[in-house]
């Protein structure tokens, strides 16, 4: 009879250890939130290029040019050309941005 019972109380222990104790463990899914960190940082990147060639004058860009190199955003050293580049590419990341359900940046 204690055998029983031993065996029946550890069972049942084990059974609710294994179960979390009837709790719902909410499932994250970390792919998501890492993609969103990289845009995240990416948007980062465009808002910093794009403020860096508003306020460089048009005469000294090419030498920014030279120091951002940020191939991903603009190849162009003409600031109009590189801030519609800037823009294009912010618009792409937001978009991404939206479409795998992010949260909305505050600035």
């Amino acid at each position: 009879m204690k055998k029983t019972l031993l065996l029946t109380l550890s069972t049942l222990t084990v059974a609710t250890l294994m179960t979390a104790c009837g709790q719902s463990v909410p499932y994250i899914n970390t792919d998501t939130e890492e993609e969103c960190m990289i845009i995240n940082k990416n948007l980062f990147q465009v808002d910093k290029f794009t403020q860096t060639v508003e306020k460089t004058s048009a005469f000294h860009l090419e030498e920014a040019a030279v120091a951002l190199q940020n191939p991903k955003i603009s190849v162009s050293n003409n600031k109009r050309q590189m801030l519609r580049d800037a823009a294009k590419r912010k618009a792409a990341l937001e978009a991404e941005h939206q479409q795998l359900g992010c949260e909305v940046i505050t600035k």
